[in-house]
Order: structure tokens, then C-alpha cells, then sequence
């Protein structure tokens, strides 16, 4: 394995970002993971920290797990239980954690971990951001050491949580501020292009068939989030998180536009949306985001399923009619 992209992954789990987790894993030929760090969002810090050491052992990977900001810096944490559930992973159980969390708290550790690498790391940032916006407030060097940020969040046409907020930067739009107006190089997987990414009821009915233990592992999750939601509404149900890391190691499917982003942290009807401004021609400086605003939604599909399939190999976990189920997934793409 050489030449992989270290990374340290900042996240919230979460269904989608579970499912990010493992595709993570899938990917670890591309991706050195450094270390997982938690924030409050889709649900408390106690449970998205245990519901992270819990996948991190699941997956039988070696990364360490740092607990991060149980607060915002001014929203109160408002947790989605209705898309999450009551445990943040749709009630699917798995096997007690073993491993121990770090001891140092998730900022302080970002800020030793990134600063001790030899090399500039990638951050996935897939919660709110209010890990890394104390980070770069406590640690403004440490922004040199740090290549891009991939974050899942915003949106440029509208929100989920409101007509203008995606979930993510309306829980904490002062945090998101902050790191858009970093000057560090960002993607943004906002709702413009995560709404393409996702998986169809049959594709998730087959993935809960496939037999290994991963697969059904993200099947019965995204089976529960699709029960609860009204993405039967949509035809699939967007896998938010997971385009972080299949941007990562596939940019070839994504498509978008540089831009200047300003998140507005009034106390109106469009707190926490994400203001947008492609008018490259009007600034002094070149833009540092790029918004993505474009997937190939079946080729997502096909490599997401692909990803699982090979991971529940690689892990010895197998079933007599595995590669027929996945063929039977991949064809069963519907029209978006």
C-alpha cells in the first residue's frame, strides 16, 4: 500500500456516516485512516462516540477513536432521532466495543495528530463542523498542515432541515463559518449532489441478502432510514456521508464549480444556508471551495455495492450466492 491519502475522519455517527465508515474501510488500498474523531449532531456525544468505536471494531480496524464537542458553539445540539433512531444506528445492534477511546479530547488530539505527520493529511468532516472550527480557532498553524477538508454539508439550491439549511451546518452555522472562511481548500458534498448518491429500495433489499456481514450491516440501516423518512417519496434514499470518501478515491464520477461560500448565521428563516457566489470575476482571490453539484448516480450505486461486496470478502465473510446478489443490486438501478 503506498501512496495512500491520510486521512482523519471527523463524524457524527449517524447511518450515513456509519455507512461512510465502512466504505472507508473498503477503500484502505487509497486511504490511510489516521483516526476517527466524534462531534454532537445526529446525535449526543456519548452515543455517535460509542455508535464510532463500536463500527471502528466492527470493521477490524486499528484507528483510534477521540471524543470530541458535546456543545455548539451557540445552537443547542438537536439530535435527529427520527431519521437516526433512538441509538443513532437505526436500532441495527452490533457486538460491544472493545477498544478505549483516546484520552486527550478530539481537538487537542487534531491538533497533535495532524501537526506530527510528515505530509499534509485530508480531513472528512461529515457532522457539524465544531471540532474543526475550534480547532482552527485554538490552532490557527495547524491549518497549513491540513491538504483540503472533504465536508458533507450545505446545499446551493436549498436545505433538508429548513427550505434554505442542510442539517449539518444549521446545527452549527457559526462553526461552518469559520472553516469555509479558513482560506484551507475545501470540497463541499452539499445536498445538490449527496440527493444523487444513494441506493434504491430493491438495491437495499439485496444488500440486506448479500450475506456478508457488512452488507447487511448498511442494508438494515439504510432499510430503517428509508422506513423513516420520505425518501420513498424520491425512489432512493441518499447515502449523505458516503460521498466524502467515494469523492476521494473516485473524483472522476463528481462534477461542480469553484465558488466563494458565506454561511448565514442570522437569526432568520435562512440561518444556516450556505451562500454560494460563483462570480469568480468579482474577487481579488481565487475561490477555495469546490461545490460539487454533479454525480453518476448509477456508477455511485454500482461502486458503493462493489465496495461492501469486496470488503465482506476480504473479512471472510461469505455466502454461497453472493456475486448473484450483487449483480441482481447493480442491475436493479431505477431511473433518477
Amino acid at each position: 500500500m503506498v501512496n495512500r491519502r491520510k486521512v482523519i475522519i471527523d463524524c457524527d455517527p449517524g447511518i450515513d456516516d456509519a455507512v461512510m465508515l465502512c466504505l472507508a474501510a473498503a477503500f484502505q488500498e487509497q486511504l490511510e485512516i489516521l483516526a476517527v474523531t466524534t462531534v454532537a449532531g445526529n446525535q449526543t456525544i456519548e452515543k455517535v462516540s460509542e455508535n464510532a468505536r463500536k463500527v471502528i471494531d466492527f470493521l477490524n480496524l486499528k484507528v483510534p477513536v477521540a471524543v470530541g464537542m458535546e456543545t455548539h458553539l451557540l445552537n443547542p445540539v438537536r439530535v435527529a432521532e427520527k431519521a437516526h433512531g433512538e441509538d443513532g444506528l437505526g436500532g441495527v445492534s452490533l457486538p460491544p466495543a472493545v477498544s478505549e477511546f483516546e484520552k486527550e479530547h478530539a481537538v487537542l488530539y487534531l491538533n497533535r495528530k495532524i501537526m506530527e505527520q510528515k505530509e499534509k493529511i485530508t480531513l472528512i468532516v461529515t457532522g457539524p463542523c465544531t471540532n474543526i472550527a475550534m480547532l482552527f480557532r485554538l490552532f490557527p498553524q495547524v491549518k497549513e498542515r491540513i491538504d483540503q477538508i472533504v465536508l458533507m454539508g450545505g446545499g446551493v439550491k436549498c436545505g433538508n432541515c429548513t427550505a434554505a439549511a442542510e442539517f449539518n451546518i444549521y446545527e452549527d452555522p457559526e462553526a461552518a463559518q469559520i472553516v469555509f472562511q479558513s482560506g484551507v481548500p475545501i470540497v463541499m458534498a452539499g445536498l445538490d449532489v449527496t440527493w444523487q448518491c444513494g441506493l434504491t429500495r430493491r438495491q437495499i433489499e439485496k444488500l440486506c441478502q448479500m450475506g456478508g456481514k457488512v452488507g447487511r450491516f448498511c442494508g438494515d440501516m439504510a432499510g430503517y432510514a428509508f422506513e423513516n423518512s420520505w425518501n420513498d417519496l424520491r425512489k432512493i434514499l441518499p447515502l449523505h456521508d458516503a460521498v466524502t470518501v467515494m469523492y476521494l478515491v473516485h473524483p472522476e464520477l463528481f462534477d461542480g464549480e469553484r465558488a466563494f461560500v458565506e454561511v448565514d448565521c442570522s437569526n432568520g428563516p435562512d440561518r444556516g444556508r450556505t451562500i454560494c457566489d460563483f462570480r469568480w470575476w468579482k474577487f481579488e482571490r481565487e475561490p477555495q471551495v469546490q461545490v460539487l453539484m454533479y454525480a453518476d448516480s448509477r456508477k455511485f450505486q454500482e461502486l458503493l455495492i462493489e465496495a461492501f461486496y469486496s470488503l465482506d470478502e476480504k473479512m471472510g465473510n461469505f455466502c454461497s450466492d453472493q456475486e448473484e446478489c450483487m449483480n441482481a443490486a447493480n442491475v436493479e438501478s431505477e431511473k433518477l
